[in-house]
């Protein structure tokens, strides 16, 4: 619960001891030493804590309010990164919870109860209906922070992109016909939603923001900020440096041949990206007294399935994630629905028929055998004789909608062989129909969708190699196109009319060929061709431009229009 540090006096004195702990907005932790034993001190302990952090914050005129993490432990929480002058002269200090770990002096279980509820501090403030950040209205955008000279720009901005979805994106969140770009001997497809999503610009900004704020200082991202290379590439090239891989692997400072965790300190500044974090890594730049919240780009949708995760949790339901277990944002979003209720992934149907198996078999020992392949990917304790009574099925935001539905499908049909037909409802949370995928992916699929129909020549989708939403819009086209479909990165995997190098996702462990680039037969001798081009959500503008000027490329001039007179023709 959360409330005012304005206890009265007698109802301080009912309880038998207290502590209140305060934070700068860089998660230190306000500490003094204690006049005999130099050990460090919390800003209150004791029967009179609350008290006596009341005058103390009075006399700075302060009226934060203290929040009971637990039962008598509380924390306040100042967004001042600083310790106020009048608190350091009285002997007064900000340091990182690591420190007071190795120092303080308080019973064993005190420290307990505060190392597990420090993951609270940034976000000390936020109740349920809180995001960390929010999208940013298109009046709020900062394009030009990452459009500072000609690298970026030809990175960043297209004028063909922008017309199209100037005339094509009447709406967000709603796919309307795709548009033609008739250059003459080649014909272009483009959906009306392709490309960067409001997270993804939120995250960007806020990245090339940071470093245009902070000269001098290391800034770091937690790990990849999208899943596109050029984008990283183009941030590492203006200083930005990553602590770990997208798989989690710490990364090795060159100069010292030690992990860049190693030599982090409360100097650097660590940017959250827009998959989110698991709380253990949070929980390592917390420890070490750094700021979080001001620096957290979590997308908000990333963020609502975590809300959905919470709510299903509390509701008494274990969640059922339905994603790619290495996943950094799987990653994130198991390492919050766990603290609230049983938690598993599942990769896709196959994985879901096996939990289905689990669910059916009748002795305790035998749903122990077949959950095996579970085990790493379900939360500490997991038990399957118990927990998969009662399901709720979350998703990773970048996955194929269909398939997350097929799931819940399945997953209704063995609860109703299960537990009977009239009693579905009681062990399947049915509001999760809705799922959590992220509209943005959503419209991206539904816009491709629109497109499909149309005889093309080669389906081209452009995104990084480790980009899942982009694998999907890949999986469509290659549904409806075979072998014409083609994963790229960029204009540089098209070696000739004849040639394209196309990337084989690691979706499949079984397929030899996974995550390898191979040279495929690309465009048909024709005197006109019709190419389909579509992005993932983390691919710039820029990128899919520069496609289009490659294959025009191709042509003699004389048979290739100009792009202000295809711009004129958009409609």
């Amino acid at each position: 619960m959360s409330s005012s540090v304005t206890s009265s006096t007698n109802e301080i004195a009912s309880e038998a001891v207290a502590a209140v702990c305060l934070f700068l907005g860089n998660s230190k932790m306000v500490v003094r030493r204690g006049k005999n034993c130099g050990k460090l001190k919390p800003f209150a302990f004791g029967p009179a804590a609350i008290a006596e952090a009341r005058a103390m914050l009075d006399k700075l005129g302060r009226s934060e309010k203290a929040v009971e993490v637990e039962e008598g432990l509380y924390f306040v929480a100042l967004d001042e990164m600083e310790l106020p002058e009048a608190w350091a002269a009285g002997g007064w200090m900000a340091e990182p919870l690591r420190v007071f770990y190795e120092e303080a002096k308080l019973p064993a279980e005190w420290m307990d109860r505060i190392r597990r509820n420090a993951i609270r501090v940034p976000y000390l403030y936020l109740n349920s209906n809180d995001f960390i950040y929010r999208f940013r209205a298109e009046r709020e955008r900062n394009r030009k922070i990452y459009q500072v000279d000609d690298r970026s720009v030809a990175l960043y901005q297209s004028a063909l992109c922008d017309a199209i979805k100037a005339v094509k994106r009447g709406k967000e969140r709603s796919a309307t016909s795709p548009a033609r770009l008739d250059f003459g001997a080649t014909e272009y497809l483009l959906p009306s939603h392709f490309g960067f999503c409001l997270g993804v610009q939120n995250a960007i900004e806020r990245a090339y923001e940071t470093l245009a704020a902070n000269p001098g200082k290391r800034v770091f991202m937690l790990s990849e900020l999208i899943h596109n290379p050029f984008v990283n590439e183009d941030l590492q090239a203006r200083g930005l440096k990553y602590l770990q891989s997208d798989k989690g692997v710490p990364l090795i400072e060159e100069a010292t041949g030690r992990p860049y965790w190693d030599g982090l300190s409360d100097a650097d500044i660590v940017i959250i990206p827009a998959f989110g974090a698991r709380d253990e890594d949070k929980l390592r730049l917390i420890e070490r007294g750094l700021p979080i919240r001001q620096y957290d780009a979590t997308c908000m949708l990333v963020e609502k399935v975590w809300k959905a995760a919470r709510r299903y949790g509390e509701q008494g339901y274990t969640i059922v994630i339905h994603g790619k277990a290495e996943h950094e944002e799987t990653k994130a979003t198991f390492s919050n629905s766990a603290k609230y209720a049983p938690s598993v992934v599942i990769r896709d149907i196959k994985e879901a028929s096996i939990l289905g198996e689990v669910i059916r078999a009748k002795s305790k020992e035998e749903k122990q055998r077949l959950f095996e392949p579970f085990v790493s990917r379900a939360s500490v304790g997991f038990d399957p004789s118990k927990d998969l009574d009662r399901l709720a099925l979350v998703n990773q935001t970048t996955l194929l909608r269909n398939e997350t539905l097929k799931i819940i499908a399945y997953l209704e049909e063995t609860l109703a062989e299960t537990y009977g037909e009239a009693h579905v409802k009681e062990h399947l949370a049915m509001s999760s129909k809705g799922d959590t995928l992220c509209y943005a992916t959503q419209v991206n699929q539904d816009a491709l969708a629109k497109a499909l129909d149309e005889d093309i020549d080669a389906a081209i989708v452009v995104g990084g190699k480790n980009s899942s939403n982009t694998f999907q819009l890949f999986r469509l086209c290659q549904e409806r196109f075979g072998e014409r479909a083609f994963y790229i990165q960029s204009e540089a995997n098209i070696l000739s009319r004849d040639e394209i190098e196309h990337f084989i996702f690691p979706y499949n462990p079984g397929d030899p060929k996974q995550g390898v680039m191979e040279t495929r037969a690309f465009l048909p001798e024709k005197e006109r061709v019709k190419v389909l081009v579509t992005g993932g959500a983390s691919c710039p503008d820029g990128i899919l431009q520069q496609i289009i000027c490659r294959i025009n490329g191709f042509h003699a001039p004389e048979r290739i229009r100009s792009i202000e007179s295809v711009l004129a023709e958009i409609e």
